[in-house]
This record gives C-alpha cells, sequence and structure tokens, in this order.
C-alpha cells in the first residue's frame, strides 16, 4: 500500500513540475501582453477576454467531475495574471500624466474620485485635481495649465460655454452642441462635449432605445443641448421642450416644439429627461414639475446624482415608472475624456465597475 501510494505521489509530483513550467511559461506570455498594454494604453480589465478563455479551457475537460475544479483553478490564474499586469504596468509607466476639471465652484464635484478609479483600473500613473478658476482667469488659463504640465481637462458650470473662445478647434458634437466639457491639451487646444456620450451610454444601460420615441426635455439650458442633439441623432420621432421662458427656449431650438412647464403632461411621452438644476443638493425637496404632471410617462431620467433621488424621481417610482438619476451618465462621460486624452477605446465593463462601486457608497 505505501509503495502504491508513493507511486501515485510521484506521478502527481511529476505532473505538479509540468504545471509549473507550462505556467511560467503562460506569464511569460503575459508579461509581454502587459508590457504592450503600458505602451499602447489598454486597459488590464477584459472580462470577454477572460470568460472566452474560461469556455476554451473547459470545451477541453472530458471528465464532468473535474469541471467545477478546473474553472476555479482558471479562475484564480487569471485573476493572478491581472493583477501581476497592473503591478507590471506600473513600473513601465515612470511620469505622471496630469488632469483637471475646472469651474467656479467644485467643492461638491466627485470628478476626481472617478478619474482616480479609472486610473487605478487601467494602472495609469495620473492624477486628477480640482481647480477652482475665477471668470477673470479663464482666458489664460489653458496656457498656465499648460505650462505646468497637464495634458487634459474637464470644464463645467459656468465656463461650458465661455472656454470655447481660447481653443484653436472644437469637435463637430461640441459645435451642434455650443458647449464644451472637455478639453485635450498639446499642440493645439482642442474641444469636445462628452455629456452628449455620456447621456447616449446612460440610455443604452438603463435599455432605452430612442428610435422612434417621443421624449420631452425639462429645461432649455445647457444640459439640454446635449440630451437634444444626442435624442436627433439617434433617431426620436419628437421632442419638446419644457420650460418657463419658451420664448427663449424657441430661439435657441427653433425647430422644437415648447411647452411651458405650467401646462405640460408626460402622458404618451416615451421619456422624460430633468435636465434642469432644480432638485440638486442642498435644494432637495424642489421638483421641476408637480407628481400629476409626471403620470403617463414610460421612462424618467434626471440628469442630477445628487441626492440619489430626488423628489422628482420619488414621484417617478411612487406612480411604478421606471426611472434613473444621472450617475451613470456623470461616470460615463468622465471615461468618454479619458478616451480623449488617451486615444483609448475603453470597454463598458469599465464604466460599469465604477458605477457599481459608486452605487454601493451611497
Amino acid at each position: 500500500m505505501d509503495n502504491f501510494l508513493k507511486n501515485i505521489r510521484k506521478d502527481i509530483n511529476n505532473v505538479d513540475r509540468e504545471l509549473a513550467a507550462l505556467i511560467q511559461k503562460r506569464m511569460d506570455l503575459v508579461t509581454k501582453v502587459a508590457d504592450f498594454k503600458a505602451q499602447s494604453g489598454k486597459d488590464v480589465l477584459d472580462k470577454s477576454r477572460e470568460k472566452a478563455v474560461i469556455q476554451n479551457v473547459l470545451s477541453q475537460v472530458t471528465n464532468q467531475e473535474y469541471k467545477d475544479i478546473i474553472k476555479a483553478v482558471f479562475e484564480c490564474i487569471m485573476k493572478n495574471s491581472r493583477e501581476f499586469q497592473k503591478k507590471r504596468i506600473k513600473e513601465n509607466k515612470k511620469s505622471i500624466s496630469q488632469y483637471a476639471v475646472i469651474g467656479e465652484k467644485l467643492s461638491h464635484t466627485v470628478s476626481p474620485l472617478i478619474h482616480l478609479m479609472f486610473f487605478e483600473i487601467v494602472c495609469l500613473n495620473a492624477k486628477y485635481v480640482q481647480i477652482e478658476v475665477p471668470k477673470g482667469d479663464v482666458p489664460k488659463i489653458l496656457d498656465r495649465l499648460k505650462k505646468e504640465g497637464y495634458s487634459g481637462i474637464n470644464v463645467t458650470i459656468p465656463y461650458k460655454t465661455d472656454i470655447m473662445g481660447y481653443l484653436d478647434d472644437v469637435s463637430d458634437i461640441a459645435r451642434k452642441v455650443g458647449a464644451v466639457n472637455t478639453v485635450k491639451i498639446g499642440d493645439i487646444y482642442k474641444g469636445y462635449n462628452t455629456d452628449y456620450h455620456g447621456f447616449g451610454k446612460s440610455l443604452n444601460y438603463y435599455g432605452f432605445n430612442p428610435e422612434n420615441k417621443s421624449c420631452a426635455v425639462l429645461g432649455s439650458g445647457g444640459a439640454s443641448k446635449a440630451v437634444v442633439a444626442y435624442l436627433q441623432d439617434n433617431g426620436a420621432s419628437n421632442i419638446t421642450i419644457v420650460t418657463r421662458d419658451t420664448n427663449t427656449a424657441s430661439l435657441k431650438f427653433p425647430e422644437l416644439d415648447c411647452v411651458e412647464l405650467s401646462s405640460f403632461s408626460a402622458d404618451g411621452y416615451n421619456l422624460v429627461v430633468n435636465a434642469t438644476p432644480v432638485g440638486m443638493f442642498p435644494k432637495t425637496d424642489d421638483s421641476p414639475i408637480k407628481k400629476e404632471q409626471l403620470k403617463g410617462a414610460s421612462f424618467v431620467m434626471d440628469l442630477i446624482y445628487n441626492p440619489k433621488e430626488t423628489l422628482f424621481l420619488k414621484y417617478a417610482r411612487e406612480l411604478s415608472i421606471p426611472c434613473a438619476n444621472g450617475l451613470y451618465m456623470l461616470i460615463a462621460q468622465a471615461i468618454c475624456a479619458e478616451e480623449i486624452w488617451q486615444g483609448v477605446t475603453y470597454e463598458q465593463d469599465i464604466i460599469n465597475e465604477i458605477y457599481k462601486s459608486f452605487a454601493l457608497t451611497q
């Protein structure tokens, strides 16, 4: 019996040595992948690739009794490979890239946290800070930040339009929206609008397709322009602007119907979007419309993310209308900005991962 066990254990030892050699060979290849990602800026997280690897491995398992064990082993290998890549990429990236958000008052912004989480996920050696800028300093802010080594900035209230006068170029979407919230700093200053894309990714995440849908947008300010542009470009059959000042709104959106807030009814609309600041912290007891006005809507979105549930969204929930706040859009537009700065397209899994982390803390 002792000899029998010794022989089996000897065979196991031989297999273990073979496994160790194969895993080392695998890690040599993982190292090459990590070095490529460090040079190209591609992110480490690739859930679809990892899932495909596991499925490929399990397709070779003939004894179904071992399937769960082998799956667990390879999931462990994939996890450790991913952590190794992160460490390797960080070691390869010596210089620190600098980014910032500029605005007049930034005490409540969560943008730095979003970008720092992103840097951690993709192993980018970078920092992101908030810079409050007095209105008189806007004309010189880009030259100043370029001298200080910044590669890109986000722009928030009230400078999304003002900053356009100091750019060398703007994207077609930013020009259409009439506002810039992202600037890439290089040989030239180029402006973009990622609110447009962030809104679209948010609708996609919640399963809403605007094609051939009737949509109402509350508000006619800067935020509404990105929303309207996206809905127009993606086939909305009807868009109505709902505002207190229909005369001004008609000048901004001459091709759209403009309705006064007090007379608006959401009945029959597939989508109602609050693009006003009404209900935002600290004035959380306000809603742009009354509860009765929201009846009949199919889906409701509030671009506000603080508080998590505005009074507007509370009305929707009480009326059993599917609804969402602006947190996903905020995160999505931030990652779109990173794509512009890094010159890389990132998987939506990254947005989802950051969103889930935020949702857990709220």
